[in-house]
């Protein structure tokens, strides 16, 4: 009983890690029969596994691997054994120190850091690992923000973990009637890995002009604007439309449009008789070619189409007013005009 007190009291006073170094304070305990001290612990590498590379928008994993490499420096003397029995006892306290470079219970969390992305995944677990092991991959779902800038960026790796400080063997070594009394130190330390957000074209539409008015053609005027870091060549714009809309021209021919290059996209539309004047959302989508040759297709476009009104021209006989007025005007000039044709003839009469 009084081996277990001591024992929590040792461990009561076990000094906190330092946040994100991985190093250990000085420590303030000693073990009673204590015979070496260790000089050694666990030293984490992390790293992907796979090609890091994804594109905005990218629903993807990240697969992530954690090796060991903890290695013992040295060993240090603390207290001579005094007879055979503590001499067995030194010898098995000096092979279990070894188990100093071995991290228990490593836990790994991701963190986007700055990255433009969400991480999916809870902290993952890779279990024990001895010196020189490697872990199975850790997958992590992440989910590429569709506004992202092409760059390469840092993620957080942070592990959690604990390793063997030390450890004190007592009892009797002739049958094997050994107390293990062993000291673990808890680490908190963050790694840095890094994952790379493709160039690749991307398109917006800057201006809109619609001519279009029911049981009617008409044109729809659609610019387009490459936003990406990369040129998209032979460049196609197709339309998507659905009723009242209907066009035997549905695609158009943009070319090779570099970062920050707008075109002009013609389309002639169709509108049913019965549509209704109001805007209605077009969906568009533009089919071109990347840097390394392959086919893309962007994301869908909504465009605003308006469905005018025809135009009235007001005239005379579309207004009671100016038809009222325009039938006394031509009474006056037709009295005007008969007045002058009497007194013409009166005139002829008198000379003969």
């Amino acid at each position: 009983m009084r081996k277990l007190i001591i024992l929590l009291i040792l461990l009561l006073m076990l000094p906190a890690v330092q946040s994100q170094t991985g190093t250990v304070p000085p420590n303030k305990w000693t073990f009673v029969d204590d015979y070496f001290t260790v000089y050694g612990s666990p030293e984490m590498i992390v790293s992907t596994s796979g090609n890091p590379e994804y594109e905005r928008g990218d629903s993807s994993t990240i697969l992530i691997q954690i090796m060991n490499q903890g290695k013992i420096v040295g060993f240090e003397a603390e207290e001579e054994p005094d007879d055979a029995n503590e001499i067995a006892l030194s010898k098995i306290e000096q092979q279990v120190e070894y188990s100093a470079t071995t991290a228990v219970g490593v836990v790994a969390s991701l963190q986007p850091n700055r990255a433009p992305l969400d991480i999916k995944t809870p902290p993952q677990s890779a279990g024990t690992l001895v010196s020189g092991q490697v872990s199975q991959p850790l997958q992590f779902e992440i989910k590429v923000l569709d506004d992202a800038a092409a760059g390469t960026y840092p993620l957080n790796v942070n592990l959690t973990y604990q390793y063997q400080k030390d450890v004190q063997v007592e009892g009797n070594a002739t049958s094997n009637q050994i107390d293990y009394n062993m000291l673990y130190q808890d680490i908190d330390e963050r790694h840095i890995i890094y994952i790379t957000i493709k160039e690749e074209a991307d398109f917006e539409v800057t201006d809109v002009d619609s001519e279009l008015i029911p049981d009617s053609s008409g044109l729809l005027s659609i610019t387009f604007k490459n936003t990406g870091e990369e040129t998209a060549t032979i460049a196609t714009a197709r339309l998507r439309l659905s009723d009242p809309l209907s066009s035997t021209d549905y695609t158009a021919f943009l070319g090779d449009l570099k970062p920050g290059d707008e075109v002009v996209a013609v389309f002639s539309i169709d509108v049913d008789a019965d549509a209704s004047y109001k805007t209605y959302s077009i969906k568009t989508e533009i089919e071109y070619e990347d840097s390394e040759g392959n086919t893309k297709i962007s994301d869908t476009i909504y465009v605003p189409a308006e469905i005018r009104e025809p135009q009235v021209r007001e005239g005379m006989f579309q207004n009671p007013l100016l038809i009222g007025a325009a039938i006394i005007l031509l009474a006056i000039l037709a009295y005007r005009y008969m007045k002058k044709r009497e007194a013409g003839s009166g005139e002829g009469t008198n000379e003969q």
